[in-house]
């Protein structure tokens, strides 16, 4: 009888502000003539709740009706999906259960849920990596490295290709975990992994790709000391025989505005306080850099010193990792004389004339300004020429136009970010070229790839980078729920039970509004490729254009229509701010300072420079040898369908749509392994767990809805041996 699921003594939850859910228990149960049900509860914090209800309504678990508790011996459980009663508050409690007793890793399905600790945890040593080699995932406690090896084992006897997808928010746990695999990855096989100056061999190479893209693409930010501010994908190549014989890189939407500028509480990119603390004397002088960073307007706005971080030993460590995959001592001091010269570069004082607004350079005393162009090798009275005024052609004449000081500053930070992000792309080319070189790629037989790419971002603030992010995240979600869905649908038709009623959220309309014909992109392309485009004309055109009956559940109203637009993403309302939006779409330089720099005196910032001009234009500039078809472009080469439009270079959102249809394709190409980082707190206190936190965190990516979907068509799930014992 349904009145029996909810009888005196039966345990249910109750929905709680301050802790996500509290338990409750029912007090009495009466069934009346026209199958209506009175349901008395008391929760945990003693009050009395009443519900009317139905026979029907309870029957078919009804949203209104509180969800059960299951029995204590499930509290712990390794698989949320081995719970009887599958649902919201059960799996918090398993989660907070297990992280109480240290047990970080939780399965979900075919899901892998990690937590962070905010701790040393010595769960990850040699001894670790061969106890879970070779063994199944139901034989010891869940573990990155049962993902590792599910992963290893299913490409040695299928000879597919991996992919372990890492995914969750800022300060989760993410790159530390990829790092892990990697790790498990490189000495499964050869049983252990010498860390030595001397080791050059393939896997030593592979993991020293982790310090150097580290160094120069992790920052600290107000939420991870070790943020990732870009996405990756690595692809380690194995022979025949399972040995690892080398890996190609493919890296996404590098956050370009943190060279110039960081909130309070956040650093730039580590390799510039690495440079500062750790340069022998002689390259400070050479290099005229001060160890005092806080002389530096690129870094003196963040905080200095992160807790337990050498940032003098960090540089020894990413020098020895790029003398490991082949960059020798000659390149690795003309990176870092580039790097010092965009702290120079920085360090130009723009002002503008008393008697009107335009912009000045001194370019007979301004220190800063001689320092950067002789490290540069341009011409200091150029570059200030080029930055305070604008040329312009007009159908053949040609004159110029004096820039506002805004707009030069402005100029002066575009360029020092346009070097940053070329010296790094140039460093992914060159690791592809040392790593995925002919003979690899020769005896590559199949890869296990790792995607490590950046969770769902919700600030106070959010730009042209965070709208990036969450497209992303929507691609993914999209991926993730359908592969979920369809697992779920062969389940049900192996044992013969019909799922045709299940239905789960689609969210094909929040990507048709960013991806579509006319969609957000589109428009902002359009808007980024005129001259007289604004961001001001960039959000009436979104308001005119994409207000209508089929965007309105997705594109949705703002209070500052005028400033802002807000879309409706699968994890929540995110409210993007115009302002820079069309700058960082456009992330070029003017033609008058790319000249300067293809013209340098300097050869290896005019070899950088090439490889930034060329991202997205040249197809074949970033494609390893004897691999024309493989993912291996440091950043995004131009995939097919995308192409400058009257010879200009694609913009920034443009590559990335295409790198990201790219990487689908990919995906959809081989065998996915999904893991879920968590961060159970805030404030990275060890071992701190807070509900509501981890509870957001698990419905935006994806875990509850999996459990949605589950729940949707047979929540219960009973053993055969389980069901008759009962």
């Amino acid at each position: 009888m349904a009145a029996s699921i909810y009888s005196k003594g039966t345990k249910v939850w109750f929905e709680d502000k301050e802790r996500g859910w509290i338990s409750g228990e029912v007090l009495s149960t009466s069934v009346h003539p026209d199958e209506s049900v009175d349901i008395t509860f008391i929760n945990e914090r003693q009050r009395e709740i009443s519900l009317r209800t139905t026979l029907k309504d309870i029957t078919n678990n009804a949203r209104n009706l509180p969800p059960l508790c299951n029995a204590q011996e499930y509290e712990q459980v390794d698989d949320l999906t081995h719970l009887p009663h599958l649902n919201e508050p059960s799996i918090l409690q398993v989660m907070l259960n297990r992280y109480s007793q240290q047990q970080l890793y939780t399965y979900s399905g075919i899901v892998l849920v990690a937590v962070n600790p905010f701790a040393d945890v010595p769960i990850y040593g040699q001894d670790v990596i061969q106890t879970y080699a070779g063994r199944n995932r139901d034989e010891l406690r869940p573990h990155l490295f049962t993902i590792a090896e599910e992963a290893y084992g299913a490409m040695q006897s299928d000879s597919q290709n991996q992919t372990i997808i890492v995914s969750g928010e800022s300060g989760a746990g993410k790159t530390e975990s990829a790092k892990y695999i990697m790790r498990y990855m490189a000495s499964v096989k050869s049983g252990s992994i010498h860390d030595t100056a001397t080791s050059t061999s393939v896997e030593h190479q592979v993991l020293a790709t982790n310090p150097i893209l580290e160094a120069f693409g992790n920052a600290k930010t107000s939420r991870n000391d070790n943020s990732s501010r870009f996405g990756k994908y690595i692809q380690i190549l194995f022979d025949d025989q399972s040995s690892i014989v080398g890996a190609r890189i493919r890296t996404y939407l590098l956050e370009r505005s943190r060279i110039s500028f960081q909130q309070r509480s956040e650093r730039n990119y580590h390799i510039f306080y690495q440079l500062c603390e750790g340069v022998s004397s002689e390259e400070r002088a050479n290099f005229g850099l001060d160890a005092d960073t806080t002389g530096y307007r690129y870094l003196s706005s963040s905080s200095i010193k992160i807790d337990n971080v050498d940032d003098a030993t960090n540089f020894s460590a990413t020098r020895q990792a790029l003398s490991v995959v082949g960059i020798d001592e000659e390149k690795q001091l003309a990176i870092f004389r580039l790097l010092a010269g965009i702290l120079h570069l920085g360090n130009i004082e723009v002002t503008h004339r008393r008697d009107a607004k335009d912009s000045i350079i001194d370019d007979k005393n301004d220190a800063a300004l001689q320092k950067a162009m002789e490290l540069l090798g341009i011409d200091p009275v150029e570059f200030a020429k080029c930055t305070t005024k604008k040329l312009i052609d007009a159908r053949g004449e040609k004159f110029s136009s004096a820039r506002t000081m805004d707009q030069a500053i402005g100029v002066r930070d575009g360029v020092a970010k346009f070097i940053y992000s070329s010296i790094f792309d140039w460093l992914v080319l060159r690791i592809n070229e040392s790593l995925s070189a002919d003979e690899a790629v020769q005896r590559e037989k199949s890869f296990i790839a790792v995607l490590d790419i950046y969770g769902f971002e919700h600030f106070q603030t959010n730009s042209f980078e965070q709208f990036c992010i969450n497209y992303a995240n929507e691609k993914l979600q999209q991926q993730f729920i359908s592969h979920v869905f369809k697992l779920e649908q062969a389940e049900y038709a192996e044992e013969a039970i019909d799922w045709t009623t299940i239905e789960f959220s689609d969210n094909q309309p929040c990507i048709n509004l960013i991806e579509g014909k006319l969609g957000i992109i589109a428009l902002l392309d359009e808007e980024s490729r005129l001259a007289t485009g604004t961001d001001e004309s960039l959000i009436d055109k979104l308001n005119s254009q994409l207000k209508t009956p089929e965007h309105k559940p997705v594109f949705k109203d703002h209070l500052h229509g005028n400033e802002a637009f807000l879309v409706a993403h699968y994890a929540g309302d995110v409210s993007y701010n115009i302002d820079g939006f069309l700058e960082k779409n456009r992330g070029t330089v003017p033609d008058e300072h790319k000249f300067l720099l293809t013209n340098s005196t300097n050869s290896f910032l005019r070899e950088v420079a090439e490889v930034g001009f060329n991202v997205g234009v040249d197809p074949h500039l970033h494609t390893a040898p004897g691999s024309p078809t493989k993912l291996v472009s440091p950043k995004n080469h131009v995939a097919p369908g995308l192409k400058a439009v009257s010879g200009r270079k694609p913009t920034q959102a443009s590559i990335f749509k295409s790198s990201l249809l790219t990487l689908m394709d990919a995906l959809q190409k081989t065998e996915i392994h999904y893991i879920r980082c968590i961060k159970p707190n805030e404030s990275k206190r060890p071992w701190g767990f807070d509900s509501p936190l981890v509870l957001a965190q698990l419905r935006a990516c994806g875990v509850l809805e999996t459990i949605r979907i589950t729940s949707a068509g047979y929540p219960t799930r009973w053993t055969y041996e389980d069901f008759a014992a009962r």
